[in-house]
């Protein structure tokens, strides 16, 4: 009972040291200039922010060896996820090194000192969401650019989309990811329930983002899938839908 009450008083503290720590990290991130600096750093970083949060992250040691034996391969290749809530990217920060997310620029990213050099030096790239050729464009580039080592893009077509029956992830409902017919590492994310989940018609992100803070010890899995190629005879829904039902199923049996 104790520490029940003493885990919901500090709260609030919890939440502006983490503003904090953020605007100082992203700061110090700025002007680190050693790669393995940066990716010890970051990894660093998130898993200070994932412990303060109270969230237990599991992934088999065969998964994430899958992922690190395909970040130094010279395969050129994409990761997509499920996306549901705010925690994702602390989740994939804090497990992975040498990621980057394809971000559309907004203007909280400043207020958390998060600008265009710190993103780059999070491996990942801003667009404007507007534009679409220009998305595919720069996610092409990035791929086609990629040496041994360096980040792999994450991506998630299901921004926000809550499933339509509770077992399934939720539906891709972009395709700037799969336009290029690159190689897709998919990346499961599975929460024990929907409790965090970020129900954007029911709240604001502000109430989204603060939800995070009321949970303790709260159980997360990650599963990395095999590589999916693309087939040149698919239409890109076609190769959306296929990706979407390969990471369903295994969405389905994973059990948390």
């Amino acid at each position: 009972m104790l520490n029940n009450i003493i885990f919901y008083i500090l709260i609030p503290l919890k939440i502006i040291f983490l503003i904090l720590f953020s605007i100082i990290g992203f700061s110090i991130l700025k002007n680190i200039t050693n790669e393995n600096n940066i990716t010890l750093f970051i990894i660093i970083c998130f898993k200070i922010t994932i412990y303060i949060l109270s969230y237990n992250i599991e992934i088999s040691k065969e998964d994430y060896n899958k992922y690190m034996k395909y970040l130094y391969s010279d395969d050129k290749f994409i990761c997509i996820f499920n996306h549901i809530s705010l925690l994702d990217p602390f989740i994939l920060f804090s497990t992975f090194p040498k990621i980057g997310f394809v971000l559309n620029k907004q203007k909280v990213y400043e207020y958390l000192n998060y600008d265009d050099l710190a993103n780059t030096k999070c491996g990942g790239i801003f667009i404007d969401a507007n534009k679409k050729n220009n998305v595919t464009k720069k996610i092409k580039q990035s791929v086609d650019n990629r040496k041994i080592g360096e980040s792999v893009l994450f991506i998630s077509p299901s921004v926000y989309k809550l499933p339509d029956e509770p077992y399934n992830m939720g539906e891709f409902i972009k395709t700037g990811a799969f336009v290029n017919k690159t190689k897709i590492l998919p990346i499961i994310i599975k929460f024990k329930d929907f409790s965090i989940i970020y129900n954007y018609e029911k709240e604001n992100i502000v109430e989204s983002f603060l939800k995070l803070f009321l949970f303790k010890n709260y159980k997360v899995k990650i599963k990395v899938c095999d590589m999916i190629e693309p087939d040149e005879n698919e239409t890109i829904n076609e190769y959306k839908d296929r990706v979407y039902n390969i990471m369903n199923n295994q969405y389905k049996d994973l059990k948390v």
